[in-house]
Parts: structure tokens; C-alpha cells; sequence
């Protein structure tokens, strides 16, 4: 009797690559652990230079994916054509300067028309306003596409904190909330460890080198009983402060935080007199102010890290760098009206003013947000739209600001760049990173979302302003003056009121199976039709999440990975990437 062999490993991986191709020995291999998958992006799309001569690509939506894809389809010869909606490419990528109209319709279906008002070269980012420094394909195409990078300043230690519940709701300087509360926890915890309460967890050595970080840490007291660090020894009975009762109190002040420097200097500095701490901000009104839940750290997120960048002019200078490229593969003022999708191809009808027009694709790739796309007639596969419908976008608002002096920058404020954050309901202000000392400039006043959003996004466009206005006057008084900063140039977006966009991005919930599930089946096609977009990305709101969910599909369509739904444990974080911890 003949004893059979076991199937090799290379043998499977043979039977593999025979029945699914080299996408499939591919992703088969990182599975097994026998290719390490990169530690960073490593590049764009390497589709062999030719492949796609001969096979036709729908793109539907000119947002930054739909770019991205026809950018490298186009590059390997494939033949892209891009549908658009409205007059302009760029989706959410929308910066509004001298003569940008914008139309809302909200949840009455009234129609609303503004148009911008600024000042030649001032401009307001309408949505996505920053490209982090580990973003790594944003700003590889920045570099190809020749779109000029200036830093963005993301958090100044002179910007503001105001909160109605405490400190009189007169506003704090960053610094001054950030290293008090700071040199509140070194004191609490470096008196517990001098008082041996974590000997369980630190032995004598380590508790010494924990006081000694904890006094720098926080910046605690300074005197002669406090020039060596660690468990201080009292000069009167040469004891340690635990054993020694008649100075332990001056032994327990070197661990006390009675204000610092850092904070700042409660008089201006001259040839007379040094920096002076200014007086401490009470505990209780720190704690009461509870500014840690309205996005004071947000700037600790890996997102949010130093260094961010910004296209000089404008967010949709990248806009214009893709449009440079492929601009003539755009119609644009087109709406799909139906698509159809078989094994070999995809149907999809469009109108285009009075005329409609049947256009077929071997491929489509759509790039309209899930909540617009499910109420577009189609035949999708039931399990892909149920995936489709499973998704939500959230409310999110703008309103910018021109002001005729960079009052922020002024000898009281020494504000340049970053953000100010209360628990108004315009909840920050964000302040130009460019245009440092020149006339006049523009202002963030609103930003917020959800509950907040919703209630701002019914407002009339003369209520936005007064509401705006009244909260920043909370920051700055001289938003009281009307000749320093006009209400006839501001301008306001309610995302979730734009026709073509019904929010500011997908709202995947990372504890929701429904949302994995879906989240998951949205990652592979429904036979020849692929979605794209930050929404089918585990960066949802950013542009790389956009073109990292365009890069996936393109390798899809080009045979480099898998076509089958993946196994996907966690939707992504939509909260945690766009609001941070809070």
C-alpha cells in the first residue's frame, strides 16, 4: 500500500496562485507569515506599465479617491472617464475664497446661496484643514503634483480655554491651565510617594528617581532644602523627612507646586525684573472647568502630532494639482440616475442638463458618499446594499471670519496659529497658520459637530453669524466691533445640508458588529462596481484615508489583491480619528 504525501506548503501555495492568481499567493503568504507586511507605506500602486490598455473605468465623483484612482488607472493605461455632480472636483476638499457660491438645502428643503466676500488672497478651508506628517501618500502626491507644503500650527501654548462654568467664564491662556494641572499632579503624587503610599509598586531607588522626575515634571518648589531630588534629608536633624517630625513640613514644601515660569510671567520682563510666575489657578476651578473633555488634548492624538502641513493658498491647491493631470477626463453638472451591474461590466445612466446619456464600463468605481449612493436606483447585491445602508455620516459646521486687523497676533493675545476651544457651542477658533504680521486675515469661528452641528445647521445664515459672533466674544471682545470683524464677509457651511455630500464624514462605531460587517463587505466589489472614499477607510475624514481606500481598489482592479470580503474585527474609529479623546 502506497502512502500518500501531505500537501508542501510550496505545493499549496502553487494550487493557490493556479486558482486565484498572484493576488491570492500573495495575501495567502502575509497570512502564513512568509512576507512581512511593510511598516510603512511604501509607495503607490505598481501596476504593470500597459495592463489596463483596452479596459474602460467609470469613476463616479471627483472627490479626492475618485482623483486618486483615475490618476494611477490613467497611469497603467486603463481608460478612466469621472462623472461629477456639480461645477467643481474635490468633493469635501472645498476652500472658499472671493466668489466661491455655496448652496445648502436643510431638512425643510429650503435653499440657501451664499457668496464669499473675502478679501483677494484670504481664503477659509471649508473642510479638511491639515495633512499630518505620517499622512504618507497625501503628501507623496503633493510632492508629484508640485503643490507648495507650509507648516500648520496645530496647538500655541498662547491660545485660549473658556468655559461658562468656571474662572468667571473669562478665558485662560493654554499654558497656564496645561502646567498648573500638571504641577497639581506631580505635587499630589511626589507627596504620596515621599510618604511611602506606592512602596507595593516602587522599591527605594525607583521611588527616588520617580520624585526626582516628578520635580521636574511639574516644575515643584525651589529652596535650599530642595537642591538634591529624591527622598530630602532635613539639615536640622540630618534625617530623612519620613522620620524626622520637627521638619517634615519643610521637607513636604519641596514637593509643592506654588506656580511656575512656564505659565508664564505676571509682569512683562525688563532690565529691572525677572519672569514672575503669575499666581496659580485654583484647583477646584481647573477641575470644575473640566476642559479635559472639550478637546484640550487633542493635540496629544497621533493625528494631531507635530509636524502637520498645509498646501499654501489653500486645501484644494492638491485639488488643482490632480485637475492639472486628469482635469480633461471630467464632466462635470452630470447626475447618475441608474447603474446596473453584471459579471462583465457595469451600465450606468446619466443626465447631463436635458440630456441623458447610457455610458458602460468594464469597471465602475464610485466615489459618492454611501448615504447619497443607496438612493441612487440600482441592482446591487442585496448583502452590498444592506452594507450601503448600514452607513451614517455626521453633522459638522463652518463659519469663517474676515477681520480687517490680525488682532490675535496683537501685544495681548501673541496669538500665531493653533486653536482655542471652549464649551460654547462654536466650540474652537482656529487661527491662521499663514500671513504671519500682515493686515488682515481669516478666522475659524465655528467648528463643531453632532448635537451642536445639527442645531447650528438650522440656524438662518444671519442667526449663524450672531450665534458665531457670540461665542467668540467669549475669547476676543473685539468681535464686538463689527467694523473689525464685518458680518458681510462671513461665511458658513452645515455639511449635512450640501446637496452632494449629506455630512462631513462616515460615522463607524468600533463596538458595533453591524458596522464591522458592513465595513468589511464594502472593502471588496459587488462584481464589477468598487467603492471608495475616506468612508471605506480606517482613516474616515481624511484625505489619506481617501486615496488609501482609492490605492486598495486600483490594486483590486489590477489583479495585486484579493477581490473576497476580508476579515475586518473593528470598524474603524470615526470619533476617536476626528474628535480625538474627549
Amino acid at each position: 500500500m502506497t502512502k500518500k504525501k501531505g500537501v508542501t506548503r510550496r505545493r499549496f501555495l502553487e494550487q493557490v496562485g493556479l486558482a486565484g492568481g498572484s493576488a491570492a499567493m500573495y495575501e495567502t503568504m502575509t497570512a502564513l507569515g512568509l512576507i512581512n507586511l511593510p511598516e510603512a507605506w511604501a509607495g503607490p500602486p505598481e501596476l504593470p506599465q500597459g495592463s489596463g490598455r483596452g479596459k474602460s473605468v467609470l469613476i463616479l465623483g471627483a472627490g479626492i479617491a475618485g482623483l486618486t484612482a483615475a490618476y494611477e488607472l490613467t497611469r497603467a493605461n486603463y481608460n478612466c472617464q469621472i462623472i461629477e455632480l456639480t461645477e467643481r472636483a474635490g468633493g469635501r476638499n472645498h476652500t472658499a475664497r472671493r466668489g466661491t457660491v455655496l448652496k445648502e438645502v436643510n431638512d425643510k428643503g429650503e435653499t440657501t446661496e451664499q457668496v464669499c466676500n473675502f478679501d483677494e488672497g484670504l481664503y477659509l478651508n471649508l473642510g479638511p484643514g491639515r495633512l499630518p506628517h505620517h499622512h504618507r501618500r497625501v503628501l507623496h502626491y503633493c510632492k508629484e503634483l508640485d503643490v507648495a507644503l507650509e507648516v500648520y500650527v496645530m496647538e500655541t501654548m498662547a491660545s485660549l480655554f473658556q468655559s461658562d462654568k468656571a474662572f468667571g467664564g473669562k478665558p485662560q491662556v493654554r499654558r497656564r491651565i496645561a502646567n498648573d494641572m500638571q504641577g497639581y499632579i506631580a505635587e499630589m503624587l511626589a507627596k504620596a510617594v515621599n510618604q511611602n503610599a506606592l512602596n507595593a509598586e516602587l522599591d527605594a531607588t525607583d521611588r527616588d528617581k520617580l520624585l526626582c522626575l516628578l520635580k521636574n515634571f511639574g516644575d515643584l518648589g525651589e529652596n535650599d532644602l530642595c537642591s538634591s531630588c529624591g527622598r530630602i534629608k532635613c539639615k536640622t536633624c540630618n534625617a530623612s523627612c519620613q522620620a524626622c517630625v520637627s521638619c517634615s513640613k519643610q521637607c513636604l514644601t519641596c514637593f509643592e507646586y506654588s506656580g511656575s515660569t512656564r505659565s508664564g510671567c505676571e509682569k512683562p520682563i525688563s532690565v529691572y525684573e525677572s519672569c514672575q510666575p503669575e499666581t496659580k489657578l485654583a484647583l477646584k476651578e481647573l477641575l470644575g472647568s473640566e476642559f479635559w473633555t472639550h478637546r484640550f488634548y487633542q493635540s496629544l492624538e497621533y493625528e494631531w502630532q507635530p509636524t502637520l502641513f498645509q498646501p499654501v493658498g489653500g486645501m484644494d491647491k492638491i485639488v488643482d494639482g490632480f485637475v492639472r493631470k486628469i482635469g480633461s477626463l471630467i464632466q462635470y453638472d452630470t447626475k447618475v440616475l441608474d447603474i446596473q451591474i453584471s459579471n462583465n461590466g457595469v451600465t450606468v445612466i446619466t443626465q447631463n442638463g436635458g440630456t441623458r446619456n447610457t455610458i458602460q464600463a468594464d469597471y465602475c468605481i464610485s466615489n459618492i458618499p454611501l448615504p447619497l449612493l443607496q438612493k441612487i436606483n440600482n441592482n446591487f447585491d442585496p448583502l452590498f446594499d444592506l452594507a450601503i445602508k448600514q452607513c451614517k455620516y455626521d453633522p459638522v459646521c463652518k463659519l469663517g471670519w474676515q477681520a480687517t486687523e490680525r488682532f490675535w497676533e496683537s501685544n495681548k493675545n501673541q496669538i500665531y496659529g493653533g486653536i482655542s476651544y471652549t464649551d460654547d457651542p462654536i466650540t474652537q477658533m482656529w487661527y491662521p497658520s499663514y500671513d504671519y504680521f500682515t493686515k488682515n486675515g481669516t478666522l475659524t469661528g465655528v467648528y463643531n459637530y453632532d448635537e451642536n452641528a445639527i442645531a447650528f445647521g438650522k440656524l438662518s445664515l444671519e442667526q449663524r453669524i450672531i450665534t458665531a459672533r457670540q461665542g467668540a466674544l467669549k475669547f476676543h471682545p473685539e468681535f464686538a466691533d463689527t467694523r473689525l470683524v464685518p458680518s458681510d464677509k462671513a461665511i458658513s457651511i452645515a455639511w449635512q445640508n450640501i446637496p452632494n455630500e449629506g455630512g462631513g464624514w462616515a460615522n463607524w462605531d468600533p463596538n458595533s458588529a453591524g458596522d464591522a460587517k458592513a465595513y468589511a463587505r464594502l472593502l471588496a466589489p459587488d462584481r464589477r462596481f468598487f467603492v471608495v472614499g475616506d468612508q471605506v477607510s480606517q482613516l474616515p475624514g481624511w484625505q489619506e484615508g481617501a486615496m488609501m481606500s482609492a490605492q486598495h481598489v486600483v490594486e483590486q482592479i489590477g489583479g495585486r489583491r484579493l477581490l473576497s470580503v476580508p476579515l475586518i474585527k473593528h470598524a474603524p474609529n470615526t470619533r476617536r480619528l476626528i474628535h480625538g479623546r474627549s
